[in-house]
């Protein structure tokens, strides 16, 4: 019967409790490194002990072609021969740290894993970020803030812009990029024209080939309409210009992303300058694209000091989310990132049902983050402590929020003028000074509630 990919891992280790392997081979290895490769084959790479200078691998490889069938790659390279001797310091210095605890078995298990893309998400360690904590906490450097769901239609765009400009209205500067690169909105929201400047996209591209010669081009967001007489300026990287080029462009970003791997050093180089051009600033907020997308794992594990993540209360969003509140579990590194969960599209005050429903979600909240967030010897915060990653910030249903937003005014008449004020009024409301009261608490910024 032919096997699955999830199943390869389980077939490798029923190999090596055949009494002939245990008999025989194991007494003579150290560890055993499981490569699978980019298709999923499966090679091993054997750790000989000390006084051990050759062992009979024939069993071994008749049992994984017998249990692995096709997802067998047919290689078992060994410590000490002179044919893999090159390979043994690549694969020691690549491997898991943690080993693959079993027990019953006297070995030390790894397990490498070689990807082309989502390699943002695989690994299990946390990047270097463009600049460090110490830089932020003191003011000398912007807060890196992803916001990021793992389903659309969330209202993760319209939270990150509404925490912009809450912030915003409250001194704070602000600098906001859109990495929703296959469905670009933010330009949309403050402008009724198309807006024609380079974004993202091109920085990604067009710096590679033209380098010094290429310079960011930043909007400018300072209308009082949205800001108040106080408000500091919002700065808008966006996307990119959606023209017939675009998908031209967005199709080379994946092309180049798989066969350099440089996608991560241009994103961070992409923020520095933008840091550099708009200095100072006090926050960059990032709207990562929905789904385990390579520049949204990007961004919230490689690039950000803190990440902002919107479910809602369904099994399609938990499953989801577990993944990403597990990826995003602090590694005992200084540079793990501050975590603040958005309960979503919650039922608003007045429905039925809405109370059961946030009961719910902060219950699959504190458990999924025990169980995944937390290593098993920390002291687990109180389930009603408001300060704790797993307790939400509610942002409930919004009639105005859906479809398209528009911080602009459409003509000059006084019910327009209504419109945006009211607009502008529930976006600058609580929940959304929640979440911006967060932030700068988590990052030594002050946050004043009246900001009018």
């Amino acid at each position: 019967m032919a096997i699955s990919f999830d199943e390869t891992f389980d077939k490798v280790k029923e190999c090596f409790q055949e009494e002939s392997v245990m008999t025989s081979l194991i007494p003579k290895l150290k560890a055993v490194t499981i490569i699978r490769d980019v298709y999923g084959k499966i090679r091993l790479f054997l750790d000989l002990k000390d006084e051990i200078q050759q062992v009979e691998t024939s069993p071994l490889g008749q049992f994984l072609s017998q249990k692995l069938g096709k997802y067998y790659g047919r290689d078992i390279w060994l410590s000490k021969e002179k044919l893999y001797e090159n390979l043994v310091p690549t694969i020691v210095a690549e491997r898991d740290e943690a080993p693959w605890d079993d027990s019953s078995l006297s070995l030390r298990w790894y397990i490498l894993e070689r990807h082309i893309a989502k390699q943002s998400w695989t690994s299990t360690n946390i990047g270097s970020l463009p600049w460090d904590n110490d830089s932020v906490s003191s003011g000398a450097k912007p807060a890196i803030i992803s916001f990021f769901s793992f389903k659309g239609g969330v209202g993760r765009t319209s939270s990150l812009v509404a925490t912009a400009l809450t912030l915003a209205r409250n001194g704070h500067r602000v600098a906001i990029v859109d990495l929703d690169l296959e469905a670009p909105g933010l330009a949309t929201i403050f402008s009724p024209d198309d807006v024609s400047n380079s974004g993202v996209i091109d920085y990604l591209l067009e710096k590679k080939i033209q380098g010094n010669d290429w310079s960011l081009s930043i909007l400018s967001i300072s209308e009082s309409d949205l800001l108040g007489d106080n408000g500091d300026t919002i700065h808008l990287f966006p996307a990119g210009t959606v023209d017939k080029n675009y998908l031209e462009k967005l199709a080379r970003l994946d092309f180049q992303n798989l066969v350099n791997g440089e996608l991560q050093d241009s994103m961070q180089n992409m923020l520095n300058e933008l840091e550099s051009a708009v200095t100072p600033l006090d926050f960059i907020l990032l709207d990562a694209r929905a789904g385990f997308h390579d520049i949204g794992g990007l961004a919230i594990t490689k690039l950000s000091h803190g990440v902002v993540i919107f479910g809602t209360q369904s099994r399609q969003s938990w499953a989801g989310l577990t993944h990403v509140i597990r990826h995003l579990a602090p590694s005992g590194s200084d540079d793990s990132p501050s975590l603040i969960l958005v309960h979503s599209m919650a039922p608003a005050l007045g429905s039925g049902g809405r109370e059961r429903e946030l009961t719910q979600f902060r219950e699959r909240a504190y458990s999924t983050f025990q169980e995944n967030y937390y290593a098993e010897n920390d002291d687990v915060p109180n389930s009603n402590d408001t300060e704790a990653p797993f307790y939400p910030v509610v942002v409930p249903y919004q009639d105005n929020l859906r479809g398209d937003i528009a911080l602009f005014p459409h003509d000059f008449t006084p019910e327009e003028s209504d419109r945006l004020s009211s607009l502008v009024e529930i976006m600058t409301n609580s929940p959304y000074q929640n979440i911006a009261k967060k932030l700068c608490t988590a990052f030594g910024r002050e946050f004043q509630t009246n900001n009018g």
